[in-house]
């Protein structure tokens, strides 16, 4: 009986720390894709890094690591928000690393056109956090982008 009550008392607790950390993922790819440095930089660790592959079908697949500074001048000079699409709350999982980490994964589908062609625009993205300083930084950040033809 003590087990039982014990359960329902945690429960709400770590579904809670789960929500928290999906919280902190979907505010962290709003600023992404917001491209906007005064939202995105303070979510960065200092040794934050960023890589982005593409998959084509036929091609082959290319991988571009960018530094934190290059991504926030990139920013700077594109701010214009990006059109990807969001990720979704429930399309977010969690992997706890440790006490003080965790990784936050989602997948998005869209469609696109290229070179007249319409294909299916599926990205994988992944970005993981270390609580440093009573809050959430990122650490690292991949994104694989797949494409099929429709």
């Amino acid at each position: 009986m003590k087990l039982i009550f014990t359960l329902l008392l945690l429960g709400p607790v770590i579904a809670n720390a789960a929500e928290d950390k999906v919280a902190v993922y979907l505010n962290f790819e709003q600023a992404y894709l917001s491209n906007d440095v005064s939202l995105f930089a303070p979510l960065l660790s200092k040794n934050y890094t960023i890589r982005q592959t593409l998959h084509i079908p036929g091609i082959g697949s290319d991988t571009v690591p960018v530094t934190k500074a290059q991504l926030l001048e990139g920013m700077k000079q594109n701010p214009k928000p990006s059109s990807l699409p969001r990720s979704k709350a429930e399309s977010v999982k969690i992997e706890t690393i440790s006490k003080q980490q965790f990784c936050a994964s989602s997948q998005t589908l869209d469609q696109v056109v290229v070179a007249g062609k319409n294909y299916e625009e599926k990205e994988l993205r992944k970005a993981c956090f270390n609580h440093k300083n009573n809050r959430y930084e990122a650490i690292s950040h991949t994104i694989d982008v797949y494409y099929r033809e429709l």
